[in-house]
């Protein structure tokens, strides 16, 4: 099979969920004998012979360079014919339309409403709108469409107009011989520095508001005395880095709480393994949470507000770790029910198995292909 995938940022230059995920499906595509043709934007490296990564713009620029910039590398890279097209983002779809033939299938990951993702992050109305329009072109020309949860695919339906039927379902896909286990967590932990006479939180996310971490910071703060030996640790960069890090401060909470910043993929791995819990305080707009699975595969179970898809993701395996809501005050008790024992927590090796089972690149890969030959029977 010979694919086209239009993304968005390298990663981990850009670090993301979207991103792993496009780089993932890739990888798995090269590795099980097809060819790949990856657009993306910055600076690409090819990791197999049958690659070609192709950079679409600098991702800096603003937006009308960028949308010109990737339209000349179509003009001058892509090249017809493929058996599918893979997009996974709209912005940078619109601008290959051109160069598009009629007789490729298209197949659409969605993980996200750019539109609504934007007004969540403080966004204007106007700008929203032409996102939204951006969108409904891109999106009623795909032939067929995967989600990572249900949740999305109603969003879809609902908001875009896309029949259900036209909607698969696949979870984000991890590499489960990367994201694993320590051998000795206590000892990682002290690699670390953190302290080990304390209950580690640790969440990895973008600095923004629909994500919930002003939200999980004031559940900290309402977290009764005799539970507050915690530590909670938030990895990632974002405009709401000031805002946070006054939040711990004005709290008197800096004891507490850290923000750590950008984090490797190694050290990504190090802080799942460390950690006790992971908690993804999520507001709105969560499509599956990444590091559910990631950090389920390291055996660190994970706490969640019952949003998007991450209910999808938790219940199965364990429901009790699902907040009543994604208020502060179902938060705190959620944090408060775990470190003081109320709500039990599966042992590692459970979390590490259902990560296994449901979530390992091989398993959702063929699940992914299985989508991309029903769309090539269909469009023919």
């Amino acid at each position: 099979m010979r694919v086209a995938c239009v993304a968005t940022g390298w990663y981990p230059q850009t670090p993301g969920g979207l991103e792993k995920y496009a780089l993932g499906l890739c990888r798995q595509l090269t590795e099980h004998g097809d060819s790949v043709d990856l657009f993306v934007t910055g600076d690409p490296v090819s990791w197999s012979a049958r690659a070609r990564v192709c950079g679409m713009t600098d991702p800096t620029w603003s937006l009308p360079k960028r949308i010109l910039s990737a339209r000349r590398s179509f003009a001058k890279h892509y090249s017809e014919p493929y058996d599918v097209l893979n997009l996974h983002f709209a912005m940078y779809a619109l601008p290959l339309e051109p160069f598009i033939s009629k007789r490729t299938p298209r197949v659409f990951n969605f993980q996200g409403p750019w539109a609504a993702e934007g007004i969540a992050e403080g966004g204007s109305r106007i700008s929203a709108a032409l996102k939204y329009r951006w969108e409904r072109f891109v999106y009623d020309r795909a032939d067929r469409f995967i989600t990572l949860s249900t949740s999305f695919k109603d969003i879809l339906s609902r908001d875009y107009a896309v029949a259900p039927e036209r909607v698969s379902v696949v979870p984000m896909g991890i590499d489960t011989d990367f994201f694993v286990p320590a051998s000795d967590a206590a000892s990682v932990r002290r690699e670390l520095g953190w302290p080990e006479d304390r209950w580690v939180v640790f969440t990895a996310r973008r600095l923004v508001a629909r994500v919930g971490l002003l939200q999980l910071i004031e559940a900290v703060e309402r977290i009764p005395e005799h539970a507050r030996r915690l530590s909670v640790k938030i990895a990632g960069k974002g405009p709401m880095e000031a805002e946070l890090r006054s939040a711990i401060e004005r709290r008197g909470l800096s004891e507490t709480i850290e923000l750590l910043g950008f984090v490797s993929e190694d050290d990504l791995v190090r802080a799942y393994q460390a950690a006790d819990l992971t908690v993804l305080p999520t507001q709105l707009l969560e499509g599956f949470g990444t590091i559910i699975s990631e950090s389920l595969a390291c055996g660190t179970p994970v706490l969640a507000t019952p949003v998007g898809g991450m209910p999808e993701a938790l219940a199965p395996f364990s429901p009790q770790l699902l907040a009543s809501s994604a208020r502060p005050d179902d938060l705190a008790a959620a944090l408060d029910g775990v470190i003081s024992k109320r709500i039990a927590l599966p042992d590692r090796e459970a979390a590490r198995s259902y990560a296994v089972d449901n979530y390992s690149w091989p398993k959702v890969y063929a699940r992914v292909r299985a989508v991309f030959e029903q769309a090539i029977r269909e469009h023919s």
